[in-house]
């Protein structure tokens, strides 16, 4: 439930941001950390679904490999031994094996009486077919991006960090899934939408393309004061310090670099155009093909700049 606080309207403002894979949430999620006041909590019902002991369990096909770099405690303990910068402290992170689907509902549930803001950022699949764990008191936005982008930056971070140029689809999407990322965020809205819920919607292009117009419209509908630091902000993963978050996926970072993009900007960069279709991998244009319905569908619902 909501909170009383002083602020502005005195009333605590609780956010989510629903995205996918690839779609600038992370740069999303760090220009909203920037805003004073403001509790940050990072794709907690991720960590349940990858990590936790709800975790979604590999099919038998993953191969063994590949699981035992990402899934494996020994192989994990042995990376951060050798890749952990021991000098960043993360002062609100949690061990991902307490991490329940419960455990994140309490989670984003709890007072923050401090906070005039709290904000999470999630990706769809964590909650997908688990919409009855959705928490109470917050107002649910969505970040989308063109497929055409998503999935190709995608399967190029699942090659980097698995060192596999030839990674079958199948296990990049078991080890990260994205593949069906879009129909799963239009899921949620149809969902969110047919109970009433006051839902925002914003294409990663249009923030890129004019994060002022964009981000001062996204302020407002969701009742969050606009500071000029949501435009340009520092290098660096400081603002990382004390999200709440799973150690795993902070820690991992510094090994893997997944968020490494989002931490090194100081700002939006404007939008690259997609690849053509003879440029992606052939292998994934079924996929894009299927996806990019769903993310017209929720384009339509887009604040414009405009």
């Amino acid at each position: 439930m909501t909170t009383k606080v002083d602020i502005v309207d005195g009333v605590q403002r609780r956010v989510l941001l629903w995205s996918n894979p690839r779609s600038l949430s992370t740069i999303f999620e760090k220009c909203i950390s920037g805003l004073r006041g403001t509790q940050i909590i990072n794709e907690p019902y991720s960590a349940a679904h990858d990590l936790g002991p709800d975790r979604a369990t590999l099919p038998d096909y993953v191969n063994e490999e590949i699981s035992k770099k990402y899934y494996s405690h020994y192989e994990y303990e042995e990376l951060t031994r050798r890749g952990v910068n021991e000098d960043v402290e993360f002062i609100n992170a949690f061990d991902h094996n307490i991490c329940t689907y419960e455990f994140v509902k309490n989670t984003l549930e709890r007072p923050y009486a401090d906070k005039s803001v709290v904000f999470c950022k999630d990706l769809c699949y964590g909650i997908h077919g688990k919409f009855h764990m959705l928490p109470v008191g917050y107002q649910h936005t969505f970040l989308i991006r063109d497929p055409r982008k998503t999935l190709v930056s995608w399967l190029k971070l699942m090659q980097d960090m698995t060192q596999c140029s030839q990674l079958e689809l199948a296990d990049a999407d078991a080890l990260f899934p994205a593949l069906e990322g879009a129909m799963q965020q239009f899921e949620l809205f149809k969902f969110l939408q047919s109970r009433g819920d006051d839902i925002v919607v914003v294409d990663a292009d249009d923030v890129q393309t004019d994060p002022d117009t964009i981000l001062r419209k996204y302020c407002h509908a969701v009742g969050i004061p606009f500071q000029n630091s949501m435009l340009r902000w520092n290098s660096g993963d400081e603002a990382m310090q004390d999200w709440i978050s799973a150690l795993s996926y902070l820690v991992g970072n510094q090994i893997g670099g997944y968020y490494s993009a989002a931490m090194k900007s100081s700002s939006f960069l404007p939008p690259k155009a997609p690849l053509n279709r003879h440029e992606m991998s052939r292998d994934l244009l079924p996929y894009v093909d299927s996806s990019v319905p769903f993310y017209k569908e929720l384009h339509k619902f887009r604040l414009q700049i405009a």
